[in-house]
């Protein structure tokens, strides 16, 4: 009778694929370490700059008044200028009607935003129509945006920008009363 022949490859080939397996098992691992270490360095950098708009007041049918709330960081530099402006926008029968204004301030005019990081600054912002179609009481969607530049004096009251940052709020539904 003869014997079983064994095939030691057929033995080493699983433990050769369970080293494999645990290779790409470490590295997978060690991947996903280095990736998480990059997002928490990336969220530790991050911005808190927000913005937020409230529900609008409505006068003549022509100007509209939106809160604008914006929470900025600090800068390093002294404060040049800032910009906050909105675009308002609602339904109007089979017409859209829309609006845009803002608010611009620029040295020796003070800032209309503490930027620390932590202070709301809530600013009211009017808008009036970009065409000939007038709003009504009722739902509109505002869109808000921010700039905030800080700098050094050249001299001869010129100034030269050297930090910037900025920052929009989503499309948000509003009411405008009025």
């Amino acid at each position: 009778m003869q014997e079983p022949v064994h095939h030691h490859w057929r033995q080493e080939a699983p433990r050769k694929a369970r080293g494999v397996a645990m290779r790409l098992k470490l590295a997978g691992a060690i991947a996903l370490a280095g990736l998480l270490l990059a997002i928490s360095a990336g969220a530790a950098s991050a911005t808190t700059n927000t913005v937020t708009v409230g529900s609008g007041t409505l006068t003549g049918r022509i100007l509209i008044t939106v809160p604008v709330t914006v929470v900025c960081d600090a800068l390093p530099g002294n404060y040049v200028d800032t910009n906050i402006g909105v675009t308002v926008q609602q339904a109007n029968g089979k017409q859209v009607s829309t609006a845009s204004g803002g608010q611009f301030t620029v040295l020796p005019t003070p800032s209309a935003l503490t930027c620390d990081g932590v202070t709301p600054n809530t600013v009211e912002i009017q808008a009036t129509p970009d065409g000939g179609i007038p709003f009504h009481g009722g739902t509109a969607f505002v869109t808000a945006t921010f700039t905030y530049d800080t700098g050094y004096l050249l001299g001869g009251g010129s100034w030269q920008v050297t930090n910037s940052e900025s920052g929009s709020s989503p499309i948000t539904k509003v009411s405008l009363r009025g």
